[in-house]
């Protein structure tokens, strides 16, 4: 990301970063249950974050995450961070403190 700011590509505060910490999921056990874990907490900590700038929509879309299912909440809070941005500029809101992100990051 850094390097794609440095070349212009990307403009500070265009995404919304989602972070995962896999540095905490065990490595030891067959089991998925430990990136499952974390890869839910990820989830939790970005809808805490933004759903209060994304709205009602988004918050009600993400509400129903199922913990054994991690890959799946994931494409259900990307798609509706991307429904919740388009309603955000269709709207026009020039206030808005979303109004130039673009999307999603990985990290």
């Amino acid at each position: 990301m850094d390097k794609a700011v440095k070349n212009g590509i990307v403009q500070p505060g265009q995404y919304l970063i989602l972070r995962f910490d896999f540095s905490r999921v065990t490595r030891h056990h067959e089991s998925t249950e430990s990136l499952e874990r974390e890869m839910n907490r990820g989830l939790s900590k970005f809808k805490l974050k933004y759903t209060k700038h994304l709205g009602e929509l988004f918050a009600s879309t993400t509400s129903s995450f199922t913990q054994s299912d991690p890959a799946g909440n994931l494409t259900d809070l990307v798609l509706a961070v991307h429904r919740a941005l388009q309603g955000i500029q269709m709207r026009g809101d020039k206030d808005h403190p979303l109004r130039d992100v673009r999307g999603v990051s990985l990290f």
